[in-house]
C-alpha cells in the first residue's frame, strides 16, 4: 500500500511552544521560520539580512539564520528540561 503525499497526511497538531523549542533547538532556521518568530513578513528579515542588522549563513542557494542570534535577540534563555520560560 501507498501512503498518501505529503500534502495529504494527517498533522498531529503541535502546540506553539512545542514548535518554539523545536525551532530553537536548531541550530538554524529558515528566513520564513525567523520572520514567523520575529513577528515580521519574510522581505522584512530578507532587507534585514541585507543591511547586515540579521545575521545569516548561506548554504547554497538558501539562508539560515542562526538560533543563538534569534534566543539573545528574543531574550529566550536556552530551555533546561524542556522549559522555555
Amino acid at each position: 500500500m501507498h501512503e498518501p503525499p505529503r500534502s495529504q497526511r494527517k498533522r498531529t497538531p503541535v502546540s506553539a511552544a512545542d514548535e518554539l523549542q523545536r525551532l530553537l533547538d536548531a541550530p538554524t532556521v529558515s528566513v520564513t521560520e525567523a520572520a514567523r518568530l520575529l513577528g515580521v513578513g519574510r522581505s522584512t528579515v530578507y532587507a534585514a539580512i541585507k543591511s547586515s542588522e540579521v545575521p545569516a549563513i548561506r548554504i547554497g542557494h538558501r539562508l539560515r539564520i542562526p538560533s543563538n542570534w534569534l534566543r539573545r535577540t528574543l531574550h529566550i534563555h536556552a530551555a533546561r528540561n524542556g522549559d522555555t520560560s
